[in-house]
């Protein structure tokens, strides 16, 4: 989805409104039925809720909010900021579809399972909040803390979040889920604004054309390319892509194991993993039997050839000066995509290796430090995008930058991801990220385009397994697995 500003925004309705190509009920109407399809498709929003507490403004944003509500069939909750002859038309137009029988105005109470819905003022304010609307977003803040198993669903933008900028008012509202409606505005991208914001989950505006204010975009299901090429009829593993894995040392084998069977996951034909001599009797013994394991005395024997993708790194530790030579040789001549992650990042940057454009990059923040130290000392960037744009132009390469809202570009296409979550928080996630990312490489996909569809896959099957499993405090790297085949 495009990234643009609420003046954009309005501008681009206003435009359709006075054209007469559409009234703003019927838009509305629109909107409402697309986050429906949404929420209905979202792992996070997937429970049946014991009641929906609707936090109303005066604008459209809370028509929103009150017509998605109406669509569930459990007692509504409603916390109005104004009287009802306040309310907007289009919002007085909603309300007036629910019999006064399924809305209580009573103060809400802390139900598990409780759906809360900001629909308080959306994109369009800016400034101090004032009473009651700072009261109402406290009380909206307390009551998911309360609530067992609530979820925060924010109507476009959490209230109290400048859109643009990504100022946060004290209070401002902690939503789990965001809502973008035909964009998604700068401000919910800022560095800093992910814990009010949440998971993005954009909602398009039919029909309407809004110019972007930015080259970047939001990965979301209809975005071009989250897609593998179809496979012929007579395809078989030598042409479904063969991923080679130099990865895993004593200490560290199971880096090794969950990059290889995500790759596995991932649809890769053939999957060869190379280690050296005392990981081999290990690795052998514990990895999916799929899985060809070689052993070799020194990283030097690795060939060079036969596979559409490589990865190199989870689990490597610190192999000895000669076998370190043997891997910035590897990089070098290894024929076709290739992908670096964890150690193999961490002696790049240590030892200055040179890197190859078709290479994919996969560092965490501390990671990606390190390799700017090295390749980019000269940086004075203090965004995550402006560090990752900095690093690419002295470093031609595919990045992916980890974090709460990872951010990928080769230097020409940048991209944010918008599905994963704090049940992420979990070691190997990384490890089960570079094993899909070099399978998809291996199946045809192009670097960027490889990158963006991993962390995308990865995120919402993390997100999958979340739900099925109970929303556990953490999923472990290995539960995905069985999602991300799923799911691509």
């Amino acid at each position: 989805m495009k990234i643009a500003t609420c003046a954009a925004v309005r501008a681009a309705e206003h435009a359709a409104f006075e054209s007469g190509a559409i009234r703003s009920l019927e838009l509305m109407d629109a909107v409402v039925e697309l986050m429906w399809q949404a929420v209905q498709s979202a792992p996070e929003l997937q429970f049946p809720p014991s009641q929906v507490v609707i936090y109303a403004g005066k604008g459209n944003n809370a028509g929103d909010a009150i017509g998605l509500a109406a669509r569930y069939t459990c007692p509504l909750v409603l916390r109005p900021a104004c009287a009802a002859d306040e309310l907007s038309p289009d919002t007085r137009a909603q309300l007036a579809r629910i019999p006064g029988a399924r809305i209580s105005t009573a103060p809400p109470i802390p139900l598990p399972h409780t759906l809360i819905v900001d629909g308080l003022l959306g994109s369009g304010a800016s400034g101090p909040l004032r009473p009651p609307y700072d009261e109402l977003v406290q009380e909206m803040n307390t009551l998911r803390a309360a609530a067992p198993h609530s979820l925060l669903l924010a109507i476009d933008v959490p209230t109290g979040l400048h859109a643009d900028t990504g100022e946060a008012q004290s209070p401002t509202v902690l939503a789990d889920v965001s809502c973008p409606i035909g964009c998604v505005k700068p401000g919910m991208l800022a560095d800093g604004a992910e814990d009010y914001v949440g998971r993005l989950l954009p909602i398009p505006l039919p029909g309407i054309s809004i110019p972007a204010a930015d080259t970047a975009t939001v990965l979301c299901p209809h975005t071009a390319g989250l897609r593998l090429p179809r496979r012929a009829y007579s395809c078989f593993k030598n042409r479904a892509g063969r991923v080679n894995i130099v990865a895993g040392s004593v200490g560290y084998l199971g880096a090794a194991q969950m990059c290889a069977e995500a790759a596995l996951a991932a649809g890769a034909g053939l999957v060869a993993l190379y280690c050296l001599p005392d990981a081999y009797p290990l690795l052998a013994t514990r990895v999916a039997p799929e899985i060809m394991v070689h052993p070799v005395h020194s990283y030097a024997e690795v060939p060079t050839t036969g596979a559409e993708a490589w990865l190199i790194g989870p689990g490597l530790g610190a192999p000895p000066a000669a076998d370190r030579l043997a891997l910035q040789q590897l990089i070098l001549r290894a024929e076709g995509a290739l992908v670096l992650d964890a150690d193999a990042l961490n002696l790049a940057a240590k030892l200055g290796w040179c890197l190859p454009p078709h290479a994919i990059l996969t560092p965490h923040p501390g990671e990606m430090k390190r390799l700017l130290d090295t390749y980019a000392p000269g940086c004075t960037a203090t965004t995550r995008r402006a560090i990752a744009h900095s690093f690419v132009a002295a470093c031609p390469c595919t990045l992916l930058l980890k974090g709460a809202r990872t951010f990928i570009t080769d230097g020409t296409h940048s991209c944010y991801n918008s599905t994963g979550g704090p049940y992420m928080a979990c070691g190997g996630q990384g490890d089960v990220l570079a094993g899909v990312i070099a399978a998809l490489a291996a199946q045809g996909l192009e670097p960027y385009q490889a990158a963006a569809t991993g962390a995308y896959t990865c995120g919402l099957a993390a997100a999958t397994a979340w739900r099925a499993l109970g929303c556990p405090p953490s999923v472990r790297p290995t539960q995905l697995l069985p999602f991300v085949s799923k799911l691509l």
